[in-house]
């Protein structure tokens, strides 16, 4: 072999060793960030048995089949796995599965990633997390729709150590706590209540919207009366009839299974947001 194949063949045999250390230097980082114990805090829940019906119009309104799926048997939600719910609500029991959904924190003391919108969820109400346990908790046992594979298990790991998933722990206020029983629909806390555990994803946390994606819901409210408001929040469609990016879908799988009451209030409060 020529020298200077030699010296190229041994160059190139130290950037793909640098390359590889490199690389699992970040799956350690991730790794340990991921598994790392944050701590397994008791999370009581106030109340008696979750009412079923109950349930299951909250994860359509919260959105949960939106990341685990339509049976809720779990996603591959962009490269991370959103799991099975009717397993976890199982295997977890109502106290672990309620510090999941509200501090992103699991049974053995590991944070869930910001994919699962603790932040936001910190503030659900006793008798709803009840009640949307008791809806899984009831629902057939089903395999996972999405098993977790290498390729999940790396891009997970590498997002982790790269700063792009963050831990839920990180996100949510050690003194957020949510009410025993969520608010009635009209009375002056339901607005901030149920806007943040159903709007808040998409529109911030004070609905003001996120430039380039969704817009702030005091200036979206003023196209619409009440009849044009139902239809958005039933069909997804706005007064012109057009689709709309996000929110066709939303309106439809999401806002559809809102009752009257429920529907009137938040047309009520967001038409009474003040002006930015």
């Amino acid at each position: 072999m020529q020298p200077w194949l030699r010296i190229t063949a041994a160059g190139v045999a130290a950037a793909a060793l640098l390359a590889v250390g490199a690389g699992g230097a970040l799956l350690w980082a991730g790794n340990r960030i991921l598994l790392r114990d944050v701590g397994a805090l008791p999370e009581a829940v106030a109340g008696g048995p979750g009412d079923v019906a109950l349930g299951a119009r909250l994860v359509a309104i919260y959105g949960c089949n939106g990341c685990h799926g339509k049976a809720l048997t779990g996603s591959d939600f962009y490269g991370i796995i959103a799991p099975n719910l009717r397993q976890r609500a199982r295997t977890w029991g109502l106290e672990g599965f309620a510090r999941a959904v509200r501090r992103g924190v699991r049974p053995d003391g590991t944070s869930i990633s910001w994919a699962m919108p603790s932040e936001h969820f910190a503030a659900m109400a006793d008798s709803e997390i009840a009640a949307i346990h008791a809806h899984l908790k009831q629902l057939p046992a089903a395999p996972d729709a999405q098993p977790v594979t290498i390729h999940h298990r790396l891009f997970k790991a590498y997002a982790a150590a790269t700063g792009e998933l963050v831990a839920n722990v990180a996100l949510v206020r050690a003194n957020d706590r949510g009410p025993e029983i969520a608010p009635a629909p009209g009375t002056p806390a339901w607005g901030p209540y149920f806007t943040r555990l159903a709007c808040a994803e998409c529109h911030n946390h004070g609905l003001g919207g996120n430039p380039g994606f969704t817009p702030a819901l005091i200036d979206a409210i003023q196209v619409y009366d009440w009849p044009a408001f139902v239809r958005l929040t039933t069909t997804g469609r706005p007064p012109d009839g057009r689709e709309l990016r996000l929110m066709t879908s939303v309106g439809r799988e999401r806002l559809a299974p809102m009752t009257d009451a429920e529907r009137r209030a938040l047309f009520d409060y967001l038409k009474a947001l003040p002006e930015r």
